[in-house]
């Protein structure tokens, strides 16, 4: 197992390589310059200043060398320093990924407490009235965008009701910047992301379960008189939690990464909405860092689905 893992450790390296090199090129190719983004239009010498502020963040150097330059300085842990907030980019980072690996977390404990325990109670009365109104429930909470359940969201908890802040990841109270207050402020779009995850976790876990529960040795089970609640405890669901311990290492690693339209929709502080802001700014070293950060949460979350996968079902050996 730990040499598997060293080997997909070592296989991650080109993969970044190749994702870093396609988001810098698309950035410089596209249309618009960040230098133009970070100048007053209405100073008379513009030309002067862009062209000291190009030399100044190595903007008038080759693609090859810059990327190169960026790549050491990632290399020895400086990400630069952004176009657009005009501090350390690694000052930047800290909060965000805090405030993302938050949300994160709390979504995947909603999935848990919701998701997964309706998809047994469906399995365990197949085909029945409730099985059928959370099928249907599932079905039309599938097929509608998780923004439109966030604007929802917004206006039912926050603006009606005021139950939730409607925006921000911290308030300005007594528990301003507690790790109470980053819960609350993070419940919304938790929330919002549980909502059409919830759909898919019933969905999986009721699948997964029902094809066990036709396997020979749970008939065996129920021959020899064991009670059904464990039957469905140790023999249903033990088996049937494969594939929703694999999908939950898949999401996580995405969570991990930032939801990048429900931060943005909800003004939520973390890495999405600061990839918002920089894409918007044209800020090359945030949209670089960011980017990364994504990229190797994603890749790690598949290595942990993998890893997950072989602790739960000891046939899975990787050798």
């Amino acid at each position: 197992m730990i040499a598997y893992i060293i080997r997909r450790l070592l296989g991650m390296i080109p993969m970044l390589f190749a994702i870093t090199v396609f988001v810098f090129l698309m950035m410089h190719l596209a249309p618009g310059n960040a230098i133009e983004a970070m100048i007053n239009p209405r100073i008379k010498d513009i030309a002067a200043l862009k062209q000291q502020l190009e030399v100044q963040n190595g903007l008038n150097l080759p693609l090859p060398l810059q990327y190169w330059h960026w790549l050491i300085n990632v290399l020895h842990g400086n990400f630069g320093w952004s176009f657009g907030q005009h501090e350390e980019v690694t000052q930047l980072l800290g909060p965000a990924m805090y405030n993302t690996l938050i949300l994160a977390v709390l979504s995947e404990i909603l999935i848990l407490l919701i998701g997964i325990p309706v998809g047994i109670l469906q399995a365990r009365s197949p085909y029945g009235k409730f099985d059928y109104t959370v099928s249907t429930a599932s079905f039309v909470l599938f097929s509608v965008p998780y923004y439109v359940f966030a604007v929802f969201l917004i206006y039912l908890f926050a603006i009606h009701w005021h139950v939730f802040p409607a925006q921000n990841s911290v308030g300005t109270g007594p528990l301003a910047g507690t790790f109470v207050d980053h819960i609350w402020h993070a419940m919304l779009p938790a929330i919002s992301i549980a909502l059409t995850n919830n759909t898919v976790y019933s969905r999986y876990t009721r699948g997964s379960m029902l094809d066990v529960a036709r396997q020979d040795y749970v008939r065996t089970a129920r021959a020899k008189g064991i009670p059904e609640r464990v039957v469905y405890s140790k023999h249903v669901f033990r088996n049937a939690r494969i594939p929703i311990v694999t999908q939950l290492g898949f999401d996580l690693g995405g969570l991990l990464g930032g939801a990048v339209i429900i931060e943005g929709l909800f003004s939520y502080q973390g890495m999405g909405y600061l990839t918002i802001t920089a894409v918007s700014q044209r800020d090359y070293p945030v949209i670089m860092a960011t980017t990364l950060i994504f990229a190797v949460c994603v890749l790690l979350g598949n290595l942990v689905a993998d890893i997950l996968t072989a602790v739960v079902d000891p046939r899975v050996r990787y050798n």
